[in-house]
């Protein structure tokens, strides 16, 4: 059941295909149409149960999640100071999921025509749109898989690593010109228990995946957070924005759990 789960909703629309990460929840059964918010602690818990699926199973699908999900949140969630962010919001040009969504037009103009087509054949891109509202508003697609890379590459008749890789390469291209769009409103209040959370998930992978980068990134956000928002009593402050800390008194002392993870 929990690697239905996972499976699954790496698959669906929940999940970020092109720029990585989890949006906040999904509104229908499939995984497909989802709030478009990504949330910090989303992205904390969420690696903790791939991350313990794979030390399960080994499994590197699951450590691959782990590590796109911490790319993420490194590229877009990492304040200079090492701290993290809050969430990014659902909306952009005050249309939720409009910076996430496809039609297939404009993926014909970007990408060369084999490359369209099997962008939209493997991401299940359709001419009208694949969800209610994109049908209904320009053809607008979520980018989504319906089958597993292995039976993708049986139905394309290649080797599963020959089509990630073409795939990839899409993917890459199609990231930088998402970019140059009108991004959501990131929320970079960052606050110590959502903070807490991430710090525990980097320091766990450092260890199952030997990552190094990850316990530089867990130690960088402990020191904010016990530097930044070290009260003058002892306790943590609850939140942090432009090195402005306050709302003492609603968090407890977690400094011995954060410095506990990451000895």
């Amino acid at each position: 059941m929990v690697e239905t789960t996972l499976q699954n909703m790496r698959k669906g629309g929940i999940w970020d295909h092109i720029g990585f990460g989890f949006h906040r929840y999904s509104t229908d059964k499939n995984w497909l149409l989802p709030h478009f918010e990504k949330m910090l602690y989303d992205q904390a818990m969420i690696s903790m149960a791939y991350l313990e699926a794979f030390q399960i199973t080994g499994n590197e699908d699951y450590g691959r999640t782990v590590r796109e999900i911490y790319t993420y949140v490194l590229r877009d969630m990492t304040s200079p100071e090492g701290g993290f962010y809050s969430a990014e919001d659902a909306d952009s040009e005050g249309e939720e999921g409009l910076f996430y969504l496809w039609t297939t037009s404009e993926l014909d103009k970007l990408l060369s025509k084999s490359d369209s087509q099997f962008f939209q054949k493997v991401m299940n891109i359709r001419d009208n749109g694949n969800w209610n509202e994109g049908r209904r508003h320009g053809g607008t697609n979520i980018p989504h898989l319906k089958q597993t890379w292995r039976q993708l590459a049986r139905d394309n008749q290649t080797n599963e690593d020959n089509l990630k890789s073409r795939y990839e390469k899409i993917r890459v291209k199609l990231f930088n010109i998402r970019e140059e769009r009108i991004h959501p409103q990131k929320d970079d209040k960052i606050l110590s228990d959502w903070n807490g959370l991430m710090i525990s998930a980097f320091a766990k992978a450092a260890v199952v995946l030997n990552e190094e980068e990850y316990t530089v990134l867990a130690e960088n956000a402990a020191n904010y957070v016990l530097t930044s928002l070290r009260a003058k009593d002892g306790g943590l402050l609850k939140r942090s924005r432009r090195g402005e800390a306050g709302l003492h008194g609603l968090i407890e002392d977690y400094s011995f759990v954060i410095w506990g993870l990451i000895e």
